[in-house]
């Protein structure tokens, strides 16, 4: 029996992740070059000769962001059931790898950052020692009207 294993995959490329903007719940779709890159990344990692082997998968866990259920989508894991978001798989011949499910959990969706969402760190930072706030750690500081690590770990 091999010895367990697990894999964090991140969404592909977005305008916002391009240019260094907080993202956590707006929906914003991949770019052309995010998709390219994960369809590449797939072929370099999922295969029975890759270091992801669809057949010894045993569940998969996605965000209930559709970027990331995307970027799923492209890593073409070969997935015998419909996506939870698709209303049927498609009708052409498929190459199934894997009998795994995949399960939208929202324990593992991306961070609210409130009223930080779409702005740069290099911006609230600005905004914060504008305000009298001092410097901003997310970790310490969390997001007004978002998130703060306290209510990430219950």
């Amino acid at each position: 029996m091999s010895t367990p294993r697990v894999f964090i995959i991140r969404h592909g490329e977005t305008e916002w992740s391009l240019n260094g903007r907080h993202t956590g719940t707006t929906e914003l779709p991949l770019t052309a070059n995010g998709e390219k890159r994960i369809r590449a990344t797939g072929q370099a990692l999922v295969g029975n000769d890759r270091l992801i082997v669809p057949s010894q998968i045993a569940h998969v866990y996605v965000s209930p962001r559709k970027r990331a259920q995307k970027t799923l989508e492209l890593l073409d894991l070969g997935c015998r059931d419909a996506l939870p978001w698709q209303e049927q798989q498609p009708s052409e011949e498929r190459n199934i790898r894997t009998d795994a499910k995949v399960q939208i959990d929202d324990n593992i969706r991306e961070w609210d950052y409130g009223d930080y969402e779409g702005l740069t760190s290099a911006t609230i930072r600005e905004q914060r020692e504008k305000n009298g706030e001092g410097s901003w750690d997310i970790w310490r500081d969390g997001c007004p009207g978002g998130e703060y690590v306290k209510s990430t770990i219950q």
